[in-house]
């Protein structure tokens, strides 16, 4: 068979560099997620990468798609270890092996690998988080996963765990079919929909990969993202072929080159920002002018005089005309030499009575009363709102460090107000906080709220953890 293939990575609209990787060569393709903060996710994905660079397409198998994966995790380790500044760092891995009809995947983590075929777009990888085991186990709906807090809390990764298991499987693949391979900076922007749309849809894999990108900055760009797609084409020896834009020879790419694919000017980041606002609530629509008031005539006005909401603004567009208002039409010009302005019309007094006043203060009684209605609404909102803050905050709960070190699940909000605390301790775990990888501890801090049995599944899994 042969391999045409695309590429596309991209830092997105929020995080401020890109520690996404991807290799591609002809057989072999990978991603990788890094984690760790600073330049340690980059780190780590880009050593996973370089990790399966060895493997020969022609001669490697199974057996040694896990082997490379096992020592790029010790490498990992080993490095975290020795340098400081990347202790704890972690990656995610999805690597394709094409052998003959079929496709070898090696995977890790949350990173995905989807078979399209005849238009039906399949998920050959289940994510090694939290919110997927509990979708594998009927606690969530794949919807409710989606938008769950503590969705991108991983529970399988490279460089956090000396006896990673990688998955590995064998799926066959034949003449048509197209694989992705993408991070969750896509799935977690793109719906499945959406996405099975745009590849099938789009003929080039370059063509496709870019408008995957270009649907996840729109869908808010919140995360790295890079896709990988490879189309299976007629032919024998996994020969490549070649296509405008497609990676397809014999060359090894390993990036992306840039880590910064958005400029670094406001300016810039602004506009793509806007954009991808603009492309989530629909294509741009015309404003709604107001009517404008017809002139009476050049240097006219009306008995009232003119007002500036009658003058049409400079540039738009006047209703009924097609024409657009120039600057001159918006300037009123000064009567003639010898003719008089008509003059505003004098001013009326309005009796008191007429305005249905009858030119008296309120009687005392009566300021008494009103004060009072007043003092008894504000109370009775005021104990509204303590009400239904209070029954609020006992139906929340979130995850958080203890005094001790530990890890403790909390009922009510974090924080305190006028020096009282908010919540209280519900469920203390032996699990070291210290012990954790970094991204683990980025999630306890995080303090998402949630309902008391999710809080109590997240403990678990940082106590299967350790």
């Amino acid at each position: 068979m042969n391999l045409r293939a695309g590429v596309a990575s991209d830092r997105g609209l929020v995080r401020p560099a890109n520690e996404d990787s991807f290799l591609v060569r002809r057989g072999l393709y990978a991603v990788c997620d890094g984690m760790g903060g600073a330049r340690a996710g980059e780190v780590a994905s880009q050593m996973a990468c370089l990790g399966l660079v060895g493997l020969d397409p022609a001669s490697s198998g199974k057996k040694e798609l896990r082997t490379a994966v096992v020592n790029t995790n010790q490498a990992i380790i080993s490095r975290s270890l020795a340098e400081d500044h990347l202790l704890g760092m972690g990656t995610t891995l999805t690597a394709a092996l094409f052998k003959e009809a079929s496709l070898i995947l090696a995977h890790v983590g949350d990173s995905r690998a989807y078979l399209l075929r005849d238009g039906d777009l399949v998920q050959l990888t289940n994510d090694h988080s939290w919110v997927g085991e509990m979708v594998r186990r009927g606690e969530l709906t794949t919807e409710q996963a989606a938008v769950h807090p503590h969705r991108s809390v991983i529970t399988r990764a490279l460089g956090t765990d000396r006896e990673v298991e990688p998955d590995v499987k064998e799926v066959e693949v034949s003449e048509g079919d197209r694989i992705l391979l993408c991070s969750d900076g896509l799935t977690g922007m793109v719906s499945h929909e959406q996405i099975a749309a745009l590849l099938a849809g789009i003929d080039a894999p370059q063509a496709a990969a870019d408008a995957l990108i270009k649907a996840a900055l729109a869908g808010g760009g919140e995360d790295n993202v890079t896709v990988v797609v490879i189309d299976v084409m007629p032919g024998e020896g996994l020969q490549p072929s070649p296509g405008e834009g497609d990676q397809a020879g014999e060359e090894i790419l390993v990036g992306p080159s840039d880590r910064g694919a958005l400029s670094n000017s406001p300016l810039q980041r602004g506009r793509r920002a806007g954009a991808a606002v603009r492309e989530r609530l629909g294509r741009r629509t015309a404003p709604a002018v107001r009517p404008v008031a017809e002139k009476p005539g050049r240097g006219g006005s009306t008995a009232g005089g003119s007002h500036p909401a009658d003058t049409p603004a400079v540039g738009r567009e006047t209703p009924g005309t097609g024409a657009t208002a120039s600057p001159e039409a918006t300037v009123t010009e000064a009567p003639p030499e010898g003719v008089r302005a008509p003059e505003a019309p004098p001013a009326v007094a309005i009796p008191l009575a007429a305005q249905g006043l009858s030119g008296q203060a309120p009687s005392r009684g009566r300021r008494r009363r009103r004060w009072l209605i007043t003092a008894i609404a504000v109370v009775v909102v005021l104990a509204a709102a303590l009400g239904g803050f209070a029954a609020y905050n006992s139906s929340v709960y979130y995850v958080g460090k203890y005094d001790d070190g530990s890890v403790a699940l909390y009922r009510g909000l974090p924080g305190s107000f006028l020096g009282i605390g908010l919540s209280s301790v519900v469920e203390v775990v032996d699990v070291e906080y210290d012990l954790l990888a970094s991204y683990m501890q980025g999630r306890v801090d995080a303090h998402d709220l949630v309902s008391k049995e999710e809080g109590r599944a997240f403990l678990k899994a940082l106590d299967e953890q350790q």
